[in-house]
């Protein structure tokens, strides 16, 4: 019992062996035998091993994702900088491959002087091992804490290789992305535009050799529901023909719910739009309605990834960022639109 194995004396009748039970499980159990987890409202006191209170994860908050081969991900975690500095920026996630399930492990980082701020997104590239680890900017207007960082990974490690000031003036954006069109690049992104009936798309010609930007232009994005959502778009990712994925959520502080780290959360992701070349220009076309991939009723999406490959196809995953439930990584069904995917 608990763990300890007593023999039952030959002379015992088993008669007695339930009252001898009873009597070992009431006897006091001191502060060495025991070890003891506070709970509001409850007291559990384990001997041992064998009755114990595990967490279920330490998976952080995946606030950006970014697929990079195989099984393999690339996270950003919204550490701040104020009682946060110990906390992991990055972290490379492993999809399960048996019941043990989500793998993580954090990158060890210099960032060439101080530490980041609230990533909340994570721009790969397209066509290298190159990752922008974005700032939110949710620091009061600080230039300090409105950086974008250039990253390159390898298997084991991440270097910054570049880091610049946000080019433009931003509030609170959780959501950018860069894709190839033709032989350039565009960086997107957007405000989470928190109780906000929309918020701004915003696109740039980007090199990301010298991290410059063209002049940004913009389309407004109505939040697909505001009876359902109150953070209208708080990820992004496009897939290689340029359609544009995007997460809207409805978040229990947003809405001003008490103990409101334990939600409720809810989610869906929509195939919004696209990015196409207009006369040598890029251009944001959005749909109407936007195209509903899936919904999470109890997670808050925050981060979209797209794998494409030959062995798996055309994929979506999402992570989500689900305060104190922790946080997880999950595919969605195949959409049920193609949107002139082939």
């Amino acid at each position: 019992m608990f763990g300890s194995q007593r023999s039952i004396p030959a002379g015992v009748s088993k008669r007695l062996l339930p009252a001898l039970m009873v009597v070992f499980l009431l006897m006091p159990v001191s502060c060495a035998q025991a070890v003891q987890f506070q709970f509001p409202g409850c007291e559990i006191c384990t001997m041992g091993s064998s009755l114990r209170v595990q967490r279920a994860s330490d998976l952080p908050d995946l606030s950006g994702l970014a697929w990079l081969d195989g099984n393999r991900f690339l996270a950003v975690h919204d550490a701040k900088i104020d009682g946060e500095s110990e906390k992991p920026r990055a972290s490379l996630i492993y999809l399960p491959y048996n019941s043990q399930g989500i793998f993580w492990k954090p990158y060890v980082i210099n960032f060439r002087g101080l530490k980041s701020n609230d990533l909340e997104s994570a721009a790969h590239i397209p066509g290298t091992k190159d990752v922008l680890l974005v700032e939110s900017g949710d620091n009061l207007g600080d230039p300090k804490f409105q950086k974008i960082y250039k990253a390159r990974v390898g298997d084991n490690r991440m270097r910054i290789i570049n880091v610049i000031p946000w080019p433009v003036p931003i509030q609170n954006v959780e959501a950018t992305a860069v894709a190839a069109l033709g032989d350039r690049f565009v960086f997107l992104f957007a405000e989470r535009a928190q109780n906000l009936p929309s918020t701004d798309l915003c696109w740039a010609v980007f090199d990301p050799e010298t991290l410059s930007f063209g002049p940004f232009r913009s389309v407004t994005f109505s939040n697909p529901d505001p009876t359902a959502f109150n953070r209208p778009l708080v990820a992004m990712n496009l897939d290689s023909r340029g359609l544009i994925y995007i997460s809207s959520t409805f978040d229990a502080e947003a809405a001003e719910l008490p103990n409101p780290d334990n939600g409720p959360f809810a989610s869906s992701v929509f195939c919004i739009g696209e990015l196409t070349d207009i006369n040598g220009d890029p251009e944001v076309i959005l749909f109407d309605p936007p195209l509903l991939e899936g919904t999470l009723y109890g997670f808050k999406v925050e981060s979209i990834a797209i794998r494409e490959s030959e062995e798996y196809g055309f994929q979506i995953f999402v992570g989500t960022d689900d305060e104190n439930y922790g946080a997880t990584l999950r595919l969605l069904p195949p959409p049920q639109e193609e949107w002139g995917r082939e």
